[in-house]
């Protein structure tokens, strides 16, 4: 899966000194080199077995502390499509992301410090459009700002324990960040089906430039 080496990854999120005086993340580079080693379903990850669980609460800690970022805040807030009700061109646009991965879903979703809101989806009748962040699993790849491809979720030693993981609703998984002009994650555009999937090259690099497009409908200087 795309990211940073993760040799060791997990047994970084240890590491303190991450937030400065006023609980903002001092290195934000930092603290998302270390969250996204822990998301990786890599033998790294694998072999931290227990010491994944002891540093889960961590792990947590690090990811609010980026979520939660006031810059970051504010340029979810500027996108100004969090209390907009859903967006016709986003559902297109997702539609098209589905239809040319082979994917059931696709979603244009924003994560704030609380709760995921899907702005964009490719299906609409009995879809929850807001969703307590307990069930996210796009909020990984905006708090590391690096691609979360997921063939099996259900091995994933970060996400099997998931809510949509469990109930059957997500078992693979490809988000690529939404990230502004000034470097800030506010939420991906992702793919996903209820079966497990190899994800290939070739669909990654479509939803990578797919993404560079939403990106352009989403920021606007």
């Amino acid at each position: 899966m795309p990211g940073p080496a993760a040799d060791g990854g997990a047994s970084q999120a240890g590491t303190g000194g991450v937030d400065d005086d006023r609980g903002r993340p001092a290195d934000r580079q930092a603290v998302r080199e270390v969250i996204a080693a822990a998301a990786l379903d890599n033998l790294a990850v694998r072999n931290a077995g227990g010491q994944l669980g002891d540093v889960q609460s961590t792990l947590d800690s690090l990811m609010d502390s980026v979520l939660s970022d006031p810059d970051r805040v504010a340029a979810l807030e500027r996108t100004g499509l969090l209390d907009d009700p859903p967006r016709l061109a986003l559902d297109q646009f997702a539609a098209l992301a589905a239809e040319a991965l082979g994917t059931h879903y696709a979603a244009v979703s924003l994560v704030d410090p609380d709760e995921q809101v899907i702005v964009g989806c490719n299906v609409d009748e009995g879809f929850v459009r807001r969703r307590p962040l307990e069930q996210s699993i796009c909020k990984y790849a905006v708090a590391s700002g690096e691609p979360m491809i997921v063939d099996d979720a259900s091995e994933h030693p970060l996400l099997a324990g998931n809510p949509m993981v469990q109930n059957g609703s997500v078992r693979s998984y490809a988000g690529i960040p939404l990230i502004d002009q000034r470097g800030h994650a506010v939420g991906t555009l992702c793919a996903w089906d209820g079966q497990p999937r190899h994800w290939t090259g070739s669909q990654i690099q479509i939803l990578e430039d797919l993404t560079a497009v939403a990106r352009a409908k989403i920021f606007v200087e």
